[in-house]
């Protein structure tokens, strides 16, 4: 997690994969899992998480993938995957929010169809990127 609260160690690991079990139960297009075909490991995860962002309950979408999986177009094929599951089920607004550095993760966001919105600060002064993208 190069552009956040970096490699978690097992046991905040397990309770992230927790909240992200507890949010599948009420929203279809939760933060799962990526595998890679070839090796059938998991490399990564795409999806929706509840946040909280400008007093508001949200949905933001996000990835991440282990460093030897970036730059090989999953975070894309995984998040059109995931957004199909999204436009089938939901009527609302997905935000994404994304380090400022990180350009690589702006090309992505891009092609998943979200746009640019502001500069927005969470987690205790933390600069963001927010992207959005609506389904009707």
């Amino acid at each position: 997690m190069e552009f956040s609260d970096g490699v978690h160690d097992l046991a905040s690991a397990n309770a992230r994969f927790d909240v992200m079990l507890k949010t599948a139960e009420r929203v279809s297009f939760a933060k799962q899992p990526i595998i890679e075909r070839s090796s059938g490991e998991i490399v990564g995860y795409s999806g929706a998480a509840c946040c909280e962002f400008e007093g508001a309950p949200r949905l933001e979408f996000g990835y991440r993938l282990v460093s030897s999986a970036r730059g090989q177009g999953y975070a894309t094929e995984a998040g059109l995957a995931v957004l199909a599951a999204a436009a089938d089920s939901f009527n609302g607004e997905l935000l994404a929010m994304i380090d400022p550095q990180n350009v690589a993760s702006k090309g992505v966001i891009g092609k998943l169809g979200f746009d640019y919105w502001k500069v927005g600060q969470i987690d205790d002064g933390y600069r963001v990127d927010i992207y959005r993208r609506s389904f009707r």
